[in-house]
């Protein structure tokens, strides 16, 4: 029996997402699973790095309910002669669903919500009669 925390682990995989054209592209192939957490695929095509694909097992048990993983593009090696490109992922982790009391999504100061000051809607309303 093999023991998987010793050894690398090949899956059968699909693999989706963007290209650099920006076209969709969905490709079987295999996950290669290093020792340490390591996972490499080979493409028929060059991703960015950074770039966010998908990735759903092809098992026989998981063909009824395989869900597909997001990773991020941690690296990307030459293409090959035979035209496969070698790359390493890292698996992406959802954020914290915990609710983000008084925080917006945006880091812009003008998203803020700010006070209303009497004066500063007096001064308004003074320019709008002016230019009536």
């Amino acid at each position: 029996m093999v023991n998987s925390f010793n050894s690398s682990s090949d899956y059968r995989i699909e693999i989706s997402g963007w290209g650099l054209d920006n076209s969709f592209f969905a490709e079987r192939t295999g996950l290669l699973w290093k020792l340490g957490g390591e996972k490499k695929v080979q493409l028929h095509r060059a991703l960015a790095e950074g770039a966010i694909v998908f990735i759903r097992l092809l098992s026989a048990e998981a063909l009824s309910g395989s869900l597909p993983v997001a990773y991020q593009v941690q690296g990307v090696g030459p293409m090959d002669r035979n035209g496969l490109c070698q790359m390493k992922l890292g698996q992406l982790h959802s954020r914290s669903q915990e609710p983000l009391a008084g925080q917006t999504a945006s880091n812009v100061l003008e998203d803020l919500p700010r006070g209303c000051d009497a004066h500063e809607v007096d001064v308004e309303s003074q320019h709008e009669e002016v230019l009536l």
